[in-house]
């Protein structure tokens, strides 16, 4: 409940994340789905041992998701490190709470559904639902509602969460 804009967060345990996708690129002929952080690390080392319930978490999380005209760091931002870098990717969390990846892009996952009237966000966090076993995966678009993506017996579920107009 701490997003301020768009969002994906997938939660799982992390064997479930390592078995999903590939830690590094296939050799020719060969594929398997992967994440490349788009903020070359900068989120994922932030977060580095910070639980989800420390202030901390929720702070850089709530920023991170908050919309900029280009969905950038501000250059004026005190972290020097985060300025000019892109906001934008999923969440990677284990179910113990803390990190695996953030601001990762979500590569080469299988479309398993289409979602009508929704973007690239919602897509993803499908296929993350399908790919990621015992997963829960939560998408927000800028203005909408959260959803709750899993999967159980072979089949994807989405429920609408209402929460309040400030998640």
């Amino acid at each position: 409940d701490h997003a301020s804009g768009g969002a994906l967060v997938c939660i799982a345990d992390a064997a479930a994340f390592h078995s999903a996708f590939a830690t590094r690129p296939q050799s020719r002929g060969g594929f398997q789905p992967c994440t490349r952080s788009s903020d070359q690390g900068y989120m994922t080392a932030l977060l580095r041992g910070t639980h989800v319930r420390d202030q901390r978490f929720r702070e850089a999380f709530r920023e991170f998701t908050q919309h900029t005209s280009n969905d950038r760091w501000p250059s004026e931002h005190p972290d020097e490190s985060a300025r000019g870098r892109p906001k934008d990717g999923a969440f990677l969390l284990s179910r113990t709470g803390y990190r695996v990846q953030c601001s990762a892009k979500l590569l080469g996952l299988a479309p398993v559904a289409s979602w009508a009237n929704v973007g690239t966000k919602h897509e993803a966090a499908m296929a993350c639902a399908w790919a990621v076993q015992g997963s829960v995966v939560f998408v927000k678009s800028e203005n909408g509602p959260v959803h709750i993506v899993t999967k159980y017996q072979n089949k994807l579920h989405v429920h609408i969460v209402n929460i309040g107009d400030d998640v």
